[in-house]
């Protein structure tokens, strides 16, 4: 389906599974689109909640957007069984597969094509509340747990014995893990958590040569961790390009931040670079390798300084628990953020947008004569140009005009109405606190609902928003 770049998606259609007047009322927790579809065909997309994982496509009819092609209802365990995550992977012979996950710890594998459960793989102590693909293979998966840690898993029926590759923990964090993310390399992971912390894991290059053998490799420390830039559950977390974007509950934002001498292209650093954390218990037989960058205020990296903060995206009403923003971020393709709130209304920025502002050029001078206006200029110009740069990092392979548009973007600031982008985009570059609001904002009709996931088809034409009360919303460009 061909749509302008500059398009924002527009709502096409809300659908209550089951009919509005039955009795569901279970929130959808998570939803995907299937990333191995050809061009050319109808999205797939799926969702779970409860006990629930449907699988849906979506279609251009009158009255109807959605053609439901498979609900799997999990009666099998005897306790509680909350599903609160899915996430896309393939077999060796390209079947679909689904991995589900929840409030036992576990995560079971369904065959799309079949319908048939392939696996189930165990091994944490806790219930699990993220999963992420790896993007370089489809047969590896990480999932965060309760267990303060994560697992990174291969799907090869080759490595069944034990599907464990790595785990990473230990070190890291002290509460609850609710959010993973793969760096586009695949080597980086990202992990967000109870404890507010935020850690990036540098992961060996996988399948490693313990895959599907009694020993595992264990990851003790992240490479960095800060627990300064959210101050409650960090429960979203992405890579854009080599930055970072994350959100956590109670504070109506999402943040644009980067890590000091972060850069994908450099070497991979070894796992002694790890600084350690002080006053740990391995602290004495881990001080002659491993490094001690770190200081008193919570934040340690094995690369030279801290953090930048660079933008803030303003959310309000979104302060509950376990609400995850959406990302568009493919070659060719201007990136979208997407965040839904408490009351139905859901957010939309054009990363590339704001690079020139929503109409023509914007320029990026402050209008100011003294010196200290000069300096306000240079710093935004400064800060533009390092978004620029950082967010089309590892992303080599692409052409020139790809890579620009991979997420290449300058500028922010503040208008009324339809432009919420206007003349004080400067400021927002320069302030890495100004709130930037949405471009556009849509409220969902006739039902008041918290979004809780927002997924992105291949190529952005559809994006759907799953919630409470039910809810699937899908929009469309």
């Amino acid at each position: 389906m061909a749509h302008h770049p500059a398009d924002l998606p527009s709502l096409r259609s809300t659908v209550r599974l089951g009919g509005r007047d039955s009795d569901i009322k279970t929130p959808w927790f998570d939803a995907k689109f299937y990333p191995y579809t050809p061009p050319g065909v109808d999205p797939v997309f799926a969702v779970v909640g409860d006990r629930d994982t449907v699988v849906c496509r979506c279609v251009l009819e009158k009255g109807n957007s959605i053609e439901v092609l498979l609900w799997f209802k999990d009666e099998e365990e005897a306790e509680e069984w909350t599903l609160n995550s899915l996430e896309w992977a393939q077999a060796e012979n390209g079947d679909p597969l689904i991995c589900i996950t929840g409030s036992v710890a576990k995560i079971k594998v369904l065959n799309v094509k079949t319908g048939e459960l392939e696996t189930t793989l165990t091994g944490h102590g806790a219930l699990i509340n993220d999963l992420a693909i790896s993007p370089l293979n489809p047969r590896i998966l990480a999932s965060g747990s309760m267990d303060h840690s994560i697992r990174i898993w291969s799907l090869d029926p080759s490595h069944k014995k034990n599907p464990t590759m790595v785990k990473c923990g230990g070190g890291g964090h002290k509460e609850g893990i609710l959010a993973v993310g793969f760096h586009r390399n695949g080597r980086y992971l990202l992990s967000g958590g109870m404890d507010t912390m935020v850690n990036l894991w540098v992961l060996p290059e996988l399948p490693n040569n313990t895959a599907g053998t009694d020993k595992t490799t264990l990851v003790h420390y992240p490479h960095f961790s800060t627990t300064e830039i959210h101050t409650d559950f960090v429960d979203c977390i992405r890579f854009y390009g080599d930055l970072i974007i994350s959100r956590s509950a109670k504070e109506n934002k999402i943040l644009l931040w980067r890590i000091d001498g972060f850069n994908s292209d450099d070497p991979f650093p070894a796992p002694s670079e790890a600084p350690i954390p002080p006053f740990s218990s391995a602290h004495v037989s881990h001080t002659k390798h491993q490094t001690q960058n770190t200081d008193s205020s919570g934040t340690r990296s094995a690369w030279p300084g801290r953090f930048q903060r660079l933008l803030q995206f303003d959310a309000p009403l979104t302060t509950l628990f376990y609400m995850r923003f959406g990302l568009f971020h493919e070659l060719g393709h201007s990136p979208i953020l997407a965040m839904g709130n408490e009351k139905s209304r859901i957010f939309f920025w054009d990363l590339k947008r704001l690079e020139s502002g929503d109409v023509g050029r914007v320029s990026t001078k402050v209008k100011s004569k003294s010196k200290k206006g000069k300096e306000k200029e240079s710093l935004a110009r400064v800060r533009e140009e390092s978004i620029a740069e950082s967010a089309t990092s590892g992303a080599s392979e692409a052409t020139s005009a790809q890579a620009s548009s991979l997420g290449s973007f300058s500028v922010s600031g503040k208008g009324k109405g339809k432009a919420a982008v206007g003349p004080g985009t400067a400021k927002a570059i320069g302030d890495p606190f100004f709130p930037i609001p949405a471009h556009k904002s849509v409220v969902v009709p006739k039902v008041n609902f918290a979004t809780r996931q927002i997924a992105w088809s291949r190529g952005g034409e559809w994006c759907v928003v799953v919630g409470d009360c039910a809810m699937i919303c899908l929009f469309q460009r």
